[in-house]
């Protein structure tokens, strides 16, 4: 197997050892580095922002 090459391969490598342990989450982050080329911060911001905007429609405490 052809190992693809990508400026965040470390984090990236790690992402399904320390990162979620959702399965589904590690493929979708794989899909966004290497089909379309996000970097990992990238990627990062897109998860943060939906956090947030979750926690702000729940009217959580502490989601600014």
């Amino acid at each position: 197997m052809k190992r693809r090459t990508h400026p965040d391969s470390h984090a990236l490598d790690d992402w399904p050892l320390y990162g979620p342990k959702n399965p589904e989450i590690a493929r979708l982050v794989d899909c966004l580095a290497h089909d379309h080329m996000l970097r990992v911060n990238e990627i990062e911001e897109i998860i943060l922002t939906a956090l947030k905007s979750r926690l702000k429609k729940a009217g959580a405490v502490g989601s600014d």
